[in-house]
C-alpha cells in the first residue's frame, strides 16, 4: 500500500527533524528556524492532505469514525503548539523545552497512524480505493510544494 509509505516516509522525516532540533539551543536559532520551517512546511501539507483525502473516507466506515475526528483533533493542537513556538522566539531558552509537547502529541498521532490506521486499512478500503487516495495525494502534495 503506496498511502502507508508515504504517510510513514512523511512521519520519518519529522522524526530526523524533532531529533535535530532537540539538539539546539537558544544559540542556533537560525538553525532552530530553519528546520522548523521545513517540519512545519512539510506537516501542514501532509495534515491537510489527510484531512481531504484519508479522514473523510475513515469518518464513512462506522469502525474508523472516532479514530478519524481524534486524528484531526490531535492536528489542531499541534497547530496550536507551532503557533506558540513561531511566536515565542528561536532564541528562547525555554523553546526546545515547549518543543517536548509538541513532539508527544506527534507520536501518539504517529503510533495511532502507524499501529491502526495503515496496517488495518486494507480490512475496511479496498485496494483500488486507498491507490486512488495515494494518486490524490501525491497530486495534492506536488501542487502544494510548488506554492512553497
Amino acid at each position: 500500500m503506496a498511502l502507508g509509505w508515504t504517510i510513514k516516509r512523511d512521519h520519518d522525516l519529522y522524526r530526523r527533524l524533532f531529533a535535530k532540533m532537540f539538539k539546539t539551543t537558544e544559540k542556533d536559532a537560525a538553525l532552530r528556524e530553519k528546520l522548523f520551517s521545513q517540519y512545519f512546511d512539510n506537516l501542514f501539507i501532509h495534515h491537510d492532505a489527510e484531512e481531504r483525502l484519508v479522514f473523510p473516507a475513515m469518518i464513512k466506515v462506522p469502525d474508523l469514525k472516532d479514530l478519524a475526528l481524534e486524528l484531526e483533533e490531535e492536528h489542531r493542537s499541534m497547530k496550536v503548539h507551532i503557533q506558540e513556538l513561531m511566536k515565542m522566539g528561536y532564541d528562547s531558552k525555554m523553546w526546545r523545552y515547549r518543543l517536548a509537547p509538541l513532539y508527544d502529541i506527534m507520536q501518539a498521532h504517529w503510533d495511532k497512524e502507524e499501529k491502526i490506521v495503515i496496517p488495518f486499512a486494507p480490512e475496511y478500503f479496498s485496494e483500488s480505493a486507498l491507490d486512488d487516495i495515494d494518486k490524490a495525494w501525491a497530486e495534492f502534495a506536488a501542487k502544494e510544494m510548488k506554492k512553497k
